[in-house]
């Protein structure tokens, strides 16, 4: 489910839900998986609704803001991403000031931005969506790509049903059995179930972190990438049985949730909410420009002392720890997930295929 932040309709609605699900990015993308959905906060919905606005208002068909929608959540996860050190591109669609897109201010401009994907900047040679002949009949992703070069196009392929779906709701604000919409937030998970899972998180303790250990089962090893895995110039995953990071707190929520294996997929699993809002059995994710999302824990206590647990690193076992919400690359967005019976163990979702870890 993915919810886009209510009244009934879904042109006003402040979240709606979406029943669509990411699609495997195909392309031969390695390890591609099926997430079990996505949802979006206010600030991704406001840039969402600003990409379908400015489409409507000039007057270009559902497909063009379907295309856009695709491509800035797989740029920007449909976030106005600021630059930092040694990465210069920004905003909604990743557009780069030093190649002309425009200045550093109008890329961060959700409409500017928008307008730039789907018309260029002629006067600086770059071409956008619908100056390229035949875009209306190309397939999404190669379309997307026509305009961004990033040299990965297939990776847009994952967010297409999704920017088809949301296009659709957008545009025409309808509602049904795709998109429902309305003004309640997320609950908090408690009671029987959020204890289940904290007790199933806690039972790892002392467990060594295991680089590609772990799954839904239990611990396992793992195996060593090239600057991953290893310790004293042994490979240390190949040989214990732990957990890394993100298979803990796929572990722990599995009889409710069937989170997807990896961070960046966790991420976008549920709804996303503020750090100041986290309670037991929250995620929280940490996030550097070259890594992406690296590291994500579940939360045992929430407040301005918090407490998580975590698979910190190789050469450290699950542990509590105190976290500090000024702590250096923690995100301030959360995630809570939405359990359909609180009560009783069977989330839906589906088994990843293996995959990198983290």
């Amino acid at each position: 489910m993915l919810i886009v932040g209510g009244s009934s309709n879904a042109q006003g609605g402040a979240y709606c839900s979406v029943a669509v699900s990411v699609g495997d990015s195909g392309g031969g993308a390695p390890g591609a998986v099926t997430a079990a959905g996505t949802q979006l906060d206010a600030e991704q919905t406001g840039n969402a609704r600003t990409i379908v606005k400015v489409a409507k208002e000039h007057g270009l068909p559902e497909r063009a803001a379907a295309i856009a929608l695709m491509t800035a959540m797989q740029e920007s996860s449909m976030r106005v991403v600021k630059p930092y050190a040694g990465h210069d591109a920004a905003g909604l669609f990743q557009q780069r000031s030093v190649v002309g897109w425009g200045t550093p201010e109008q890329v961060l401009d959700p409409i500017y931005a928008t307008g730039a994907f789907l018309y260029g900047v002629p006067s600086k040679g770059i071409p956008g969506l619908t100056t390229i002949q035949g875009w209306e009949r190309m397939d999404m992703a190669d379309a997307a790509e026509a305009v961004q070069v990033s040299g990965v196009g297939f990776q847009y392929k994952k967010w297409a049903t999704f920017g088809e779906t949301l296009a659709k709701a957008l545009y025409g604000g309808e509602t049904g059995t795709t998109v429902t919409c309305t003004d309640k937030t997320p609950t908090t998970l408690s009671g029987p179930a959020v204890t289940n899972v904290v007790n199933r998180g806690m039972g790892q303790l002392g467990l060594p972190y295991v680089w590609g250990g772990g799954s839904p089962s239990g611990p396992t090893t793992g195996f060593c990438s090239k600057d991953a895995g290893w310790l004293n110039g042994q490979c240390f995953a190949a040989t214990h049985a732990g957990f890394d990071c993100s298979s803990l707190v796929q572990y722990a929520w599995w009889p409710y949730v069937h989170l997807p294996r990896v961070t960046t997929d966790q991420y976008e699993a549920g709804t996303h909410i503020k750090l100041s809002e986290v309670t037991t059995g929250d995620l929280v994710f940490w996030f550097n420009g070259p890594s992406g999302i690296y590291h994500v824990a579940m939360v045992l206590e929430g407040g301005p002392k918090m407490k998580i647990l975590e698979a910190p690193h190789t050469g450290l076992n699950v542990r509590i720890r105190d976290l500090s919400p000024d702590e250096s690359s923690l995100m301030s967005t959360a995630v809570r997930l939405s359990v359909p019976d609180a009560q009783a163990p069977g989330g839906k979702g589906t088994i990843p295929a293996p995959k990198g870890p983290n």
